[in-house]
Protein backbone atom coordinates (compact mmCIF):
# COMPACT_ATOMS: atom_id res chain seq x y z
CA UNK A 1 0.00 0.00 0.00
CA UNK A 2 1.31 2.96 -1.15
CA UNK A 3 1.37 5.88 1.89
CA UNK A 4 0.91 9.92 1.74
CA UNK A 5 3.33 12.54 2.39
CA UNK A 6 1.90 13.16 5.07
CA UNK A 7 1.73 9.57 6.85
CA UNK A 8 5.17 9.14 5.64
CA UNK A 9 6.58 12.29 7.30
CA UNK A 10 4.71 11.24 10.63
CA UNK A 11 6.59 7.90 10.61
CA UNK A 12 9.96 9.48 10.24
CA UNK A 13 9.21 12.20 12.99
CA UNK A 14 7.52 9.39 15.40
CA UNK A 15 10.75 6.75 14.80
CA UNK A 16 12.94 10.34 15.25
CA UNK A 17 11.40 10.97 18.51
CA UNK A 18 11.70 7.26 19.85
CA UNK A 19 15.09 6.98 18.55
CA UNK A 20 16.29 10.40 20.51
CA UNK A 21 14.57 9.28 23.74
CA UNK A 22 16.33 6.00 23.56
CA UNK A 23 19.69 6.95 23.07
CA UNK A 24 19.41 9.60 25.88
CA UNK A 25 18.24 7.54 28.01
CA UNK A 26 21.43 5.60 27.73
CA UNK A 27 23.31 9.00 28.34
CA UNK A 28 23.29 11.98 30.84
CA UNK A 29 21.45 13.66 28.17
CA UNK A 30 17.74 11.97 29.60
CA UNK A 31 17.10 15.63 31.24
CA UNK A 32 17.42 17.54 28.32
CA UNK A 33 15.00 18.81 25.89
CA UNK A 34 14.46 18.43 22.29
CA UNK A 35 15.14 22.30 21.74
CA UNK A 36 18.05 22.16 24.53
CA UNK A 37 19.82 19.69 22.43
CA UNK A 38 18.76 21.54 19.17
CA UNK A 39 20.36 24.54 20.88
CA UNK A 40 23.24 22.56 21.86
CA UNK A 41 23.98 21.73 18.28
CA UNK A 42 23.59 25.26 16.61
CA UNK A 43 26.57 26.01 19.16
CA UNK A 44 28.95 23.30 17.65
CA UNK A 45 27.62 24.63 14.39
CA UNK A 46 28.08 27.96 14.71
CA UNK A 47 30.89 27.85 16.94
CA UNK A 48 30.37 30.25 19.61
CA UNK A 49 27.40 32.47 18.65
CA UNK A 50 26.01 35.44 20.46
CA UNK A 51 22.49 35.17 22.52
CA UNK A 52 21.21 37.51 19.58
CA UNK A 53 22.04 34.86 16.84
CA UNK A 54 21.19 32.02 18.54
CA UNK A 55 18.20 33.83 19.51
CA UNK A 56 17.79 34.47 15.86
CA UNK A 57 18.69 30.76 14.50
CA UNK A 58 16.09 29.13 16.44
CA UNK A 59 13.24 31.94 15.82
CA UNK A 60 12.55 32.47 19.63
CA UNK A 61 12.54 35.41 21.70
CA UNK A 62 16.30 36.78 23.30
CA UNK A 63 14.84 36.46 26.73
CA UNK A 64 13.89 32.54 25.80
CA UNK A 65 16.88 31.66 24.84
CA UNK A 66 18.61 33.56 27.63
CA UNK A 67 16.03 31.36 29.99
CA UNK A 68 17.44 28.21 28.30
CA UNK A 69 21.26 29.18 28.22
CA UNK A 70 20.94 29.77 32.01
CA UNK A 71 19.84 26.10 32.42
CA UNK A 72 21.88 24.54 30.26
CA UNK A 73 24.93 26.64 32.38
CA UNK A 74 23.71 25.60 35.55
CA UNK A 75 24.03 21.85 34.04
CA UNK A 76 27.45 22.57 32.82
CA UNK A 77 26.61 21.94 29.35
CA UNK A 78 28.44 26.19 28.31
CA UNK A 79 29.06 28.37 29.93
CA UNK A 80 29.06 32.49 28.71
CA UNK A 81 31.80 34.53 27.83
CA UNK A 82 31.45 38.43 27.94
CA UNK A 83 32.62 39.79 23.95
CA UNK A 84 35.38 41.47 23.41
CA UNK A 85 33.79 43.93 21.25
CA UNK A 86 30.85 44.36 23.19
CA UNK A 87 30.51 44.31 26.63
CA UNK A 88 27.04 44.13 26.82
CA UNK A 89 26.82 41.00 24.63
CA UNK A 90 28.10 37.15 25.57
CA UNK A 91 28.85 34.15 23.39
CA UNK A 92 27.99 31.11 24.26
CA UNK A 93 30.79 27.72 24.60
CA UNK A 94 30.20 24.40 25.00
CA UNK A 95 31.60 22.72 28.01
CA UNK A 96 33.00 19.21 27.32
CA UNK A 97 30.29 17.54 28.36
CA UNK A 98 28.36 20.55 25.98
CA UNK A 99 30.82 18.84 23.65
CA UNK A 100 29.63 15.57 24.13
CA UNK A 101 25.67 16.25 23.70
CA UNK A 102 26.32 18.01 20.48
CA UNK A 103 28.15 14.44 19.44
CA UNK A 104 25.26 12.40 20.68
CA UNK A 105 22.99 14.12 18.75
CA UNK A 106 24.83 14.23 15.52
CA UNK A 107 25.56 10.70 15.84
CA UNK A 108 21.62 10.10 16.24
CA UNK A 109 21.47 12.14 13.15
CA UNK A 110 23.30 9.72 11.08
CA UNK A 111 21.45 6.67 12.87
CA UNK A 112 18.15 7.60 11.54
CA UNK A 113 19.71 8.69 8.32
CA UNK A 114 21.24 5.23 7.87
CA UNK A 115 18.08 3.81 9.06
CA UNK A 116 16.23 5.95 6.22
CA UNK A 117 18.49 4.39 3.32
CA UNK A 118 19.36 1.18 4.84
CA UNK A 119 17.71 -0.53 1.88
CA UNK A 120 18.36 2.16 -0.92
CA UNK A 121 21.45 2.11 -3.64
CA UNK A 122 23.55 5.12 -4.03
CA UNK A 123 21.90 6.11 -6.86
CA UNK A 124 18.30 6.16 -4.85
CA UNK A 125 20.43 7.57 -1.66
CA UNK A 126 21.23 10.64 -4.44
CA UNK A 127 18.16 11.12 -5.41
CA UNK A 128 16.58 11.63 -1.61
CA UNK A 129 19.45 13.63 -1.10
CA UNK A 130 18.44 16.61 -3.77
CA UNK A 131 14.30 15.73 -3.27
CA UNK A 132 15.32 16.58 0.42
CA UNK A 133 17.85 19.43 -0.11
CA UNK A 134 14.38 21.23 -1.88
CA UNK A 135 12.12 20.99 0.39
CA UNK A 136 14.84 21.99 3.33
CA UNK A 137 14.89 24.93 0.75
CA UNK A 138 10.94 25.64 0.89
CA UNK A 139 10.88 25.07 4.40
CA UNK A 140 14.17 28.05 5.19
CA UNK A 141 11.52 30.21 4.28
CA UNK A 142 9.51 29.92 7.57
CA UNK A 143 13.10 31.66 8.92
CA UNK A 144 13.18 34.67 7.22
CA UNK A 145 11.52 37.90 7.66
CA UNK A 146 8.36 38.59 4.92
Amino acid sequence: MQRSLEQILNSILHSSEILEEEMKQETDLKNLTSRQLYCIELIKVLQNPSLTELAEKMNIAKASISVMIERLAKNNFLYKVASDNDRRSAHVHLTEKGEKAASLHTELHKRIADLLTEGMTESEKEILIVLLNKSVESLNCINKPF
